[in-house]
C-alpha cells in the first residue's frame, strides 16, 4: 500500500496510473481495477495470481515483472502463475536480502540470462555497481568508453584516437570485410604495423596474419564480419568497436578480450547509425559507458568543414540569385508580364492621339461626298 501511494504521487503529473492488489481487499473491486489496465500494479503474488486465474487475464504487453524481497515470499507457486500469464518479452528483476542456496537454485529456472547486482552502502561512487559475469557478463572495472563521431569523420576520429593512445596490442572490430581492409590500407599508410582478417580468408593467410599479431610483430589487428567469440586469442591492450555491434552478447564478449590494468580499456566510435545499438546494449548492460570528448584535431576539421559548408551554401545561394535575376531581366526584355505585344509609337504623330486624319477635299466633290456617306 505505501509502495501505490509513492508511485501515484511521482507519476500524478505524468499520468500515471497504478493499481493496489492486496489480500485485504475486496476481489469484485479488484477485478474491475485490474480489468481498467492500469500502467503498473502492485500486487502480492497470491491474490494477483488467483485474479487472474479465475477471470483468465492474461498480461500481453508487461514490460518488467519485479519481485521485491522475494527471498520472504511464503509461497512461489503464485509467482509462478502470473508468470506463465504474461505473454511476450518481459523483463525480470528480483531483488532479495539473503543468499540462500535452495533459493538462488529456484531462481535460476525462473530467470533467463541471470545477471547478478550488487550494492555496496559503504560507496557512494558509480565504481559501487559491479556486475558478477559468471563468463557472460561485464565488470565495471573494464574502462569502457565511447565518442560520438560527426558525420564521414569515423575514419580521423579512430585515427587521432590511436595517435592519443598508442598501446601495445589493439583489435579493432568492423562490420564488414570491406572496412577491415579498408582500414589496413589506411593504417599501413600512416606507418602502423597491422593487418586484417575475415572470415572469407583461406586457412594458411588466415593463421598467417593472425600469428603474425598474437606473436606481437604487428600492433593492430582488424576484425572484419567477425565475432569476437571465434578469436582464439589471449588479452588485448584495447578493443575498439569502430562499427558498434547489434547485439549486447557480442559487445560482452569482445569486451572479455581486454587484459586487466589501467591502460585497457573498450571504446566504441559511435556515430548517427549507432546510436541506437549502443543505447540498448547500455540499458540491457544496466549501465553506458562514459562519454569521452572528440579529439581536439578532429573537432578543428569539423569546424573547418562546418565553415567551408556554409561558404558552399552561400556561394550556391548567391549564384542562383545571379540566375534568376539574369533569367528575370531577360524575361522583361523579350516580353512584357501581359504577353502582349509591345506598343510602338515611333509612326504616331501628335504624341498619343492616333493617326493623322487624311484632309478632306472641299468644293462640290466634298459636298456630294458627305451628302451620300
Amino acid at each position: 500500500h505505501e509502495l501505490d501511494k509513492w508511485i501515484w504521487a511521482v507519476g500524478y503529473h505524468a499520468g500515471i496510473e497504478s493499481a493496489p492488489i492486496e489480500e485485504e481487499g475486496l476481489i469484485e473491486e479488484q477485478k474491475s481495477i485490474l480489468l481498467a489496465g492500469p500502467t503498473i500494479i502492485v500486487a502480492t503474488p497470491g491474490r494477483l495470481s488467483q485474479l487472474m486465474e479465475e477471470n483468465r487475464i492474461i498480461f500481453r504487453e508487461a514490460g518488467y515483472m519485479i519481485l521485491d524481497s522475494a527471498d520472504s515470499f511464503d509461497e512461489w507457486d503464485p509467482v509462478e502463475i502470473i508468470s506463465k500469464r504474461i505473454i511476450g518479452k518481459c523483463k525480470r528483476i528480483v531483488t532479495i536480502e539473503k543468499k540462500e542456496k535452495e533459493f538462488l537454485e529456484k531462481l535460476d529456472s525462473f530467470l533467463t540470462e541471470p545477471e547478478t547486482v550488487g550494492f555496496d552502502v559503504k560507496k557512494t561512487s558509480k565504481k559501487t555497481l559491479s556486475t558478477s559475469t559468471n563468463g557472460t557478463g561485464v565488470t565495471q572495472d573494464l574502462t569502457q568508453y565511447y565518442i560520438k563521431v560527426p558525420p564521414r569523420m569515423k575514419i580521423s576520429t579512430l585515427m587521432a584516437h590511436l595517435e592519443k593512445t598508442p598501446t601495445d596490442s589493439v583489435l579493432i572490430f568492423t562490420a564488414s570485410r570491406r572496412t577491415a581492409d579498408r582500414l589496413y590500407r589506411i593504417l599501413r599508410k600512416s606507418g602502423r604495423r597491422a593487418v586484417s582478417i575475415h572470415s572469407k580468408l583461406n586457412k594458411d593467410t588466415f593463421n598467417e596474419r593472425f600469428g603474425r599479431f598474437t606473436s606481437g610483430d604487428v600492433q593492430h589487428l582488424i576484425a572484419g564480419d567477425f565475432s569476437a567469440g571465434d578469436l582464439n586469442i589471449g588479452q588485448v591492450t584495447q578493443v575498439i568497436n569502430y562499427d558498434v555491434p547489434d547485439e549486447t552478447e557480442e559487445y560482452r564478449k569482445r569486451a572479455e578480450l581486454v587484459g586487466s590494468g589501467k591502460a585497457t580499456r573498450i571504446l566504441s566510435l559511435v556515430s548517427k547509425q549507432d546510436r541506437s545499438d549502443i543505447n540498448e546494449i547500455s540499458k540491457k548492460l544496466g549501465y553506458a559507458p562514459e562519454e569521452i570528448p572528440l579529439p581536439e584535431n578532429v573537432k578543428e576539421k569539423k569546424g573547418k568543414k562546418r565553415e567551408k559548408g556554409r561558404s558552399k551554401r552561400h556561394s550556391d545561394k548567391k549564384k542562383r540569385q545571379n540566375r534568376r535575376g539574369k533569367a528575370k531581366k531577360k524575361s522583361r526584355d523579350e516580353q512584357p508580364p501581359t504577353g502582349l505585344p509591345r506598343p510602338s509609337y515611333d509612326k504616331l504623330s501628335g504624341g498619343r492621339s492616333g493617326k493623322k486624319k487624311k484632309e478632306e477635299k472641299s468644293g462640290i466633290v466634298g459636298f456630294f461626298k458627305k451628302l451620300f456617306s
